[in-house]
């Protein structure tokens, strides 16, 4: 499918044609998390190299929050900057009452897998530790990850199950790619350059996976997750994916394999809908709509008893 236009939602085409994304136009609300900057240190693994972090605490007073994990997308080899970030990152963090910990993690192809993963458990191992300093309940952690950082994220949560480790209470991916063999239908139809496409998919799992090539047997599950041959003990997981993404399928096959495991599952399939549609073009009534399932996926997890209702998510 060489051009997807035609098949878009009407709402999402000016976003899809336009070269400016809109995610600065979100708004969680009448006003924004305090941000902190840290490099952290992995407390149970002292040789592992220091993380730069950015932290979101949501207004109001509160005694202990939960709190989320954050593995940013950009194809494994962008998102240098954690301010890029910052409109997701204050989503999650007023609309859940969480406290974000976006992670500045070390990027392909100069750092390969595992490299990504190891500064994500960093991060986690840190926020698990520091509690107090952060005012956060160990004990209510999600870990979400959007695109590429979904890979990581799902790659993170089996590296705990396999380990022992305390689990998340969510595994939130967004949009995520999670198949690096990319054997799929969907995987050979989308085309189109102007979105997320077979050829910057494999050059992206080319740089991840160095020195392996994708769809190499040797490709472990831990850096592609849809190549995990047992899903079984994963926390609960939220996908999310349009029905015009390359990742489509994995998706969706991902989710049936984890619901045959016994895993929770919240599934999203958005129908004329483009790799990062809600983040290019998050004004439009179907972003807002996946933002807010987001929202509401992350309040219920971490806060049980809040109120499970989906809200629309503000935006100007």
């Amino acid at each position: 499918m060489q051009d997807i236009a035609p098949r878009l939602d009407p709402e999402l085409l000016g976003g899809f044609l336009s070269p400016v994304s809109g995610m600065a136009s979100l708004r969680p609300g009448a006003a924004a998390p305090e941000r902190e900057d840290l490099v952290v240190r992995d407390p149970l693994d002292p040789g592992a190299p220091p993380v730069p972090v950015r932290i979101y605490r949501p207004t109001g007073p509160a005694p202990e929050r939960p709190a989320v994990l954050f593995v940013h997308g950009g194809g494994f080899t962008a998102g240098e900057r954690l301010e890029w970030f910052d409109p997701l990152c204050d989503l999650y963090a007023e609309g859940a009452g969480a406290v974000v910990v976006s992670v500045g993690y070390r990027l392909a192809p100069r750092h390969p897998y595992p490299a990504a993963r190891q500064d994500c458990l960093t991060a986690l191992n840190w926020l698990r530790r520091n509690g107090d300093r952060l005012a956060v309940d160990g004990s209510r952690v999600a870990v979400a990850g959007s695109s590429s950082g979904a890979a990581v994220a799902a790659g993170l949560t089996l590296t705990l199950r396999d380990g022992g480790g305390p689990l998340p209470s969510l595994l939130l991916l967004h949009a995520p790619v999670l198949d690096d063999r990319h054997t799929t239908p969907s995987s050979r139809l989308v085309l189109d350059p102007r979105t997320w496409n077979r050829a910057a998919s494999l050059a992206g799992w080319g740089a991840y996976l160095h020195p392996l090539p994708p769809g190499h047997p040797d490709v472990p599950a831990h850096a592609a997750p849809a190549r995990a041959d047992d899903l079984t003990g994963l926390p609960p997981v939220y996908l999310s994916v349009g029905d015009l993404e390359l990742s489509r399928d994995e998706v969706i096959d991902f989710g049936l394999r984890l619901t045959r495991a016994g895993v929770p599952l919240e599934l999203h399939v958005f129908p004329g809908a483009y790799h990062g549609f809600d983040i290019k073009d998050p004004q439009a009534a179907l972003s807002r709509h996946s933002l807010a399932t987001q929202v509401d996926a992350l309040r219920r997890a971490l806060r049980p008893a809040a109120r499970t209702g989906i809200e629309q998510v503000s935006s100007v």
